[in-house]
């Protein structure tokens, strides 16, 4: 059985929302990481999943993205703030990283 999760995207200004739908949430995470590393991004930096759902048939997750699409920002915020009152990243990004290469200075 399939799941199906809605997820809320926003920017680091939390200024605009973009709600979407995912079968497997981590592969549209990582997505979401490599996406976002480009040097020349155009449009607003959306990179952080701030809500999650998940439905088990398609649609009642398609009627719950309509109904949210037509929720004012307020709502949208209200209902973030239920279930993550401090807005953080609910995967947050893995940084990578790098092991410090051994210099030998000339004496």
């Amino acid at each position: 059985m399939n799941n199906f999760i809605i997820y809320i995207l926003t920017d680091s200004n939390r200024k605009r929302f973009e709600i979407k739908l995912s079968l497997n949430i981590f592969s549209t995470v990582m997505e979401l990481q490599q996406s976002n590393s480009f040097i020349f991004n155009q449009g607003p930096n959306l990179n952080r999943i701030i809500y999650t759902e998940s439905f088990t048939s398609l649609e009642t997750a398609n009627k719950k993205i309509t109904e949210l699409q037509h929720f004012t920002s307020m709502q949208i915020e209200r209902l973030i703030r239920k279930s993550n009152p401090n807005w953080n990243n609910l995967f947050p990004q893995q940084h990578q990283t790098f092991q410090k290469r051994n210099t030998h200075y000339a004496a």
